[in-house]
């Protein structure tokens, strides 16, 4: 987002370099000048996350937060045997440190290989962007990468069981509160607290039209997503 634009650039002050994988990557990259950064700790890692979710007007069950944190301590204390790395072995890429823990008889793990061979060959084509080459990009890379986010959403909710099922309760639950006309109550006290993009839902009536929105559209996604072929995952 345009934000992220900006604070990446405060990084080093604008001196470093933006970078592009192509169109269908809906977003830029930048570099900073100088070293490159350390790899960020896992405790540190999660109380951004944390304060991100509060400043959006979300945050997590007391007790999954507590259990976060101490799995990001036992995360952090590999330090120890590791030189000084919690997750990368010395020299070890990110991507490589990631697909040596991944189990191959994870149902998944052709899915992660076919991304990991994807990242390489992004990677080895990626084009550097002038300033004002990266600012005209932005406009349309927003725009796509709010698309991609309600399609992933639509997807989630229609592929997981789990979801799906926990989606269907609570749009019913809305429903009888909307009917009840305490819905709208419930968002002023902060019972309930609905995000739309950027921008968060503050009247019972678009809270309710944005939900039968994405229930009527999530399944046109879904089916338009299981038609999409991989040729990597083909093979």
């Amino acid at each position: 987002t345009g934000q992220a634009f900006y604070r990446a650039l405060q990084t080093d002050g604008g001196k470093g370099t933006f970078y592009t994988l192509g169109s269908d990557v809906y977003c830029l990259f930048y570099k900073p000048a100088g070293e490159a950064l350390s790899m960020p700790d896992p405790t540190e890692c999660f109380h951004s996350l944390a304060d991100y979710a509060s400043l959006t007007g979300r945050r997590f069950e007391v007790g999954y937060a507590a259990v976060m944190e101490a799995f990001t301590e036992v995360l952090e204390s590999r330090k120890e045997g590791l030189g000084g790395s919690w997750f990368t072995a010395p020299g070890e890429s990110s991507k490589d440190a990631f697909m040596r823990r991944l189990k191959k008889s994870d149902p998944a793990y052709e899915i992660f290989k076919a991304y990991s061979e994807e990242y390489t060959e992004k990677w080895a084509g990626a084009k550097a962007l002038s300033m004002e080459q990266a600012m005209a990009e932005m406009p349309e890379i927003e725009r796509k990468y709010q698309l991609e986010c309600q399609e992933y959403g639509s997807v989630l909710f229609g592929l997981s069981d789990e979801f799906s099922a926990a989606g269907k309760m609570e749009q019913e639950q809305l429903a009888k509160l909307a009917d009840q006309g305490t819905l709208q109550a419930q968002i002023d006290s902060g019972a309930y607290v609905a995000i739309e993009g950027s921008s968060k839902i503050t009247s019972a009536g678009d809270l309710t039209k944005a939900v039968e929105e994405f229930e009527s559209s999530k399944d046109k996604s879904v089916d338009a997503i299981l038609a999409t072929k991989l040729p990597a995952l083909d093979k």
